[in-house]
């Protein structure tokens, strides 16, 4: 009785153990136009910053490492942008009041979140606040580019930049919680089974 009810808990746990694994979604190596949303910290409204930003994001990946390159709007009152481990500017448009700006992220499906600073002299505004970009990591499993051309969207930048449109949340395995829920019922079936036949054979 207690090397079958050892052998149920067993079987459980390792179920258990390789469903999981698969929750974490990976970016594809490659070349890929990538779409973003900047929301605010812990949150999944968009920030007000959301409209400084161009998409999507031109992402290369490499050995789960990605690169990132994105293109800022009113550059001139961006003063700071900040995410972790800091950022390149690429290049700089004063005549379109635009720069595109590089910087490493390790793990696109997890929130990169970003300190900013506005200055606007004009109207006496000055803010510094941390936002938090999160990619649509799902559009990745689109296989990238071949020619190291981004591929573009129908749209034009600035239709994609509104604040009205929500770039879905990073995307997880769906087949985990089926796996786990079956691990669950047949072991209660075979402890329900052991215990069954034991009251049988005292019987």
């Amino acid at each position: 009785m207690k090397k079958q009810f050892t052998f149920v808990i067993f079987t459980f746990l390792l179920t258990f153990a390789m469903a999981f694994p698969q929750v974490s979604a990976q970016v594809a190596d490659g070349t890929q136009s990538l779409n973003y949303q900047v929301n605010q910290p812990d949150s999944n409204s968009a920030s007000i910053a959301n409209d400084y930003f161009v998409k999507p994001a031109k992402v290369t990946t490499k050995n789960g490492t990605s690169t990132v390159q994105i293109t800022l709007k009113n550059s001139a009152w961006i003063t700071k942008f900040a995410p972790p481990g800091g950022a390149t500017v690429i290049s700089e448009d004063k005549v379109a009041d635009t720069r595109v700006v590089q910087f490493t992220v390790k793990d696109l499906t997890q929130p990169v979140k970003v300190a900013m600073k506005i200055d606007v002299d004009d109207i006496n505004y000055h803010h510094d606040y941390t936002v938090a970009m999160v990619f649509d990591a799902a559009a990745s499993s689109t296989p990238p580019a071949t020619d190291g051309k981004t591929k573009t969207d129908d749209k034009s930048p600035t239709d994609t930049g509104s604040a009205g449109g929500e770039v879905p949340n990073p995307q997880t395995s769906d087949t985990t919680p089926y796996l786990v829920i079956l691990a669950l019922m047949g072991s209660a079936f075979l402890l329900f089974r052991t215990k069954f036949q034991t009251k049988q054979g005292e019987q």
